[in-house]
């Protein structure tokens, strides 16, 4: 049964970033990362394969000398992020165009994370470790990059967060707490992603 819901979400996830590369480009040509403005139809797909509330999409363009693109993804451990397994994409900086693309993830029940990066035709994945913990979640906060992001070379884009306690009050946090751990303090299981450009 797991193998075939991770299939399952593996061929959507595909499909869905296919589905992505075809319904547009960016408008903008500055290096940025967004929320994707999925179509009805897209909708209905991750809500017919249980995903609401599991995936986040986003788009991305790099730096023009933008070669590598990596989806990291960390947990809270002890007031310091301890990465947890990532993701990359290559491109040739002669190639022709933006290196734009869509950035895909999904949130198991295990805490654990698939990654898709679509670019140009192909896709890579990954899925994280999951991350242990003993005790009963009781509330739960998920937080997605809310708006258009810069995206310099050489800097991490927190774009996801992920938050489950034994407690029942959460204080309200966004992605961007990756820049201040300490914020998240306290917590059983803390999670960023983060999207990041190289350069070749």
């Amino acid at each position: 049964m797991k193998q075939r819901n991770k299939l399952l979400c593996l061929v959507a996830a595909a499909a869905l970033c296919l589905g992505l590369a075809a319904c547009g480009a960016r408008a903008s040509t500055e290096p940025a990362v967004a929320p994707y403005d999925m179509t009805e139809d897209q909708e209905e797909l991750l809500s017919l394969l249980g995903l609401t509330d599991k995936a986040m999409v986003f788009s991305f363009q790099g730096p023009e000398e933008a070669a590598e693109l990596t989806a990291h993804t960390y947990v809270l451990e002890d007031g310091a992020w301890v990465e947890n397994g990532g993701v990359s994409m290559t491109r040739d900086t002669a190639e022709a165009g933006p290196f734009q693309g869509e950035f895909a993830l999904v949130y198991r029940e295990d805490r654990s994370m698939e990654l898709y990066l679509h670019h140009q035709g192909g896709v890579v994945s990954f899925s994280s470790e999951p991350v242990a913990f003993p005790g009963e979640t009781l509330a739960s906060l998920r937080g997605g990059l809310q708006e258009s992001a810069p995206a310099p070379l050489g800097e991490e884009i927190p774009v996801a967060l992920f938050v489950e306690d034994g407690g029942t009050a959460l204080q309200s946090l966004g992605p961007e707490v990756y820049f201040t751990p300490g914020e998240a303090a306290g917590y059983d299981v803390v999670q960023v992603v983060t999207l990041e450009f190289r350069g070749p």
